[in-house]
């Protein structure tokens, strides 16, 4: 069998380190989705993955370090694709409005509300999670920040205080998520974008 290709048994014995380390890092996105990350295993990374629990550990020596380098896997093609987005639309209003849709759960990452919970749970009692929800955190808030910022500029929005509103909007949509997550009857994916559309909408005094 040719280098890189899959055995019948779909191993990745034979594959290149950096094709082996995503696809372990999307067995991990889809294991954890379905279990959670307390009943995730190293074992069901690996059999995902159609390899090696010892090559798991090899590229992210821990369970909680492979959800972590998933989530800034998915948090990168998120970005690549809300750069490409937004510059499809035509002035701020439609760009913040696309955020919220994206946020909303059209997003690779920062919809996947499930996999946020796993780490916000881990960030309170682990340095490493509480770095990498820092991380992404930072990220949305200035991909936030520069969409409000070039509206304030064109007279499109009227904010009291940009840096402010950055942080309320950014936590609404958190909040907002965690319904979203838990399934309540109340929330849905449209129901959250709205919500939080007219949250915007008040925050930086846009006109209606």
């Amino acid at each position: 069998m040719a280098k890189g290709t899959l055995s019948s048994s779909g191993s990745l014995s034979a594959k290149a380190p950096e094709e082996r380390r995503e696809r372990i890092l999307r067995a991990t996105v889809d294991v954890v989705r379905t279990r959670g990350f307390a009943g995730a295993r190293v074992s069901d990374i690996a059999e995902a993955a159609g390899t090696s629990q010892g090559l798991v550990l090899y590229h992210f020596r821990s369970l909680a370090g492979a959800l972590d380098a998933a989530l800034t896997l998915l948090e990168d093609e998120f970005y690549d694709d809300l750069a490409r987005d937004l510059q499809e639309q035509v002035g701020p209003v439609e760009r913040l409005r696309h955020m919220a849709d994206l946020g909303a759960g059209h997003g690779p990452a920062v919809g996947d509300w499930r996999l946020w919970l796993e780490l916000w749970v881990r960030a309170l009692h682990d340095p490493d999670a509480r770095e990498t929800r820092e991380s992404l955190d930072r990220r949305w808030r200035a991909a936030l920040r520069e969409v409000i910022a070039e509206g304030a500029a064109a007279g499109d929005f009227d904010p009291i205080d940009i840096d402010s509103a950055v942080i309320r909007l950014a936590s609404l949509m958190d909040g907002l998520a965690i319904q979203l997550a838990l399934e309540d009857a109340d929330m849905t994916t449209q129901r959250l974008a709205d919500l939080w559309w007219d949250a915007a909408v008040l925050e930086l005094r846009m006109p209606r």
